[in-house]
């Protein structure tokens, strides 16, 4: 496989899963941006023998998406809450940002799940992970990694009735 049959293969997917993690349009054409430079910069590099061509983006991606949050982290003064809304993500603004509409409900209802479900859910069908994987990669129970995944689902399904 090329670079450029990489590149159509796994942008949507990569751009999916940063997408959910971190529920920003900008940010996220940003971070794949930077995940596909690095995969260019370090394409002849990439060893078949250590894992397949997926894992490897992926794992990028992930270390881009933890790059960016690690650079952000924000000190908060806990006696000086008043600038909370600097802190906070409008869903409703990055919603309005995106134009069609099945992956506006989407966005929506995902945004109404909490974070570990969305990142158990973002890691199933974005990252193309098991759920053993993930129960491994977050270092939880394989069981409970399930169990949130499934009720995610179906909270899911609860507030996208329409699309079942």
């Amino acid at each position: 496989m090329d670079l450029a049959q990489v590149y159509e293969e796994f942008f949507p997917k990569i751009y999916n899963f940063i997408f959910y993690k971190v529920m920003h349009k900008q940010v996220t054409e940003d971070l794949t941006s930077t995940v596909f430079l690095k995969v260019t910069e370090n394409f002849d590099s990439y060893d078949i023998k250590k894992g397949s061509i997926s894992t490897w983006l992926f794992t990028i991606a992930q270390n881009t998406i933890n790059d960016y949050f690690r650079s952000r982290r924000i000190q908060v003064d806990f006696d000086d809450l008043t600038n909370t809304t600097a802190l906070s993500v409008d869903f409703e603004e990055q919603a309005a940002i995106i134009r069609d509409e099945d992956l506006r409900e989407l966005y929506s209802a995902l945004a109404g799940l909490g974070d570990l479900t969305r990142e158990i859910i973002s890691q199933k069908y974005f990252g193309e992970k098991s759920i053993r994987k993930i129960a491994k990669d977050l270092n939880m129970n394989e069981s409970t990694v399930s169990t949130v995944h499934n009720r995610g689902l179906e909270k899911l399904r609860k507030l996208m009735p329409a699309r079942g």
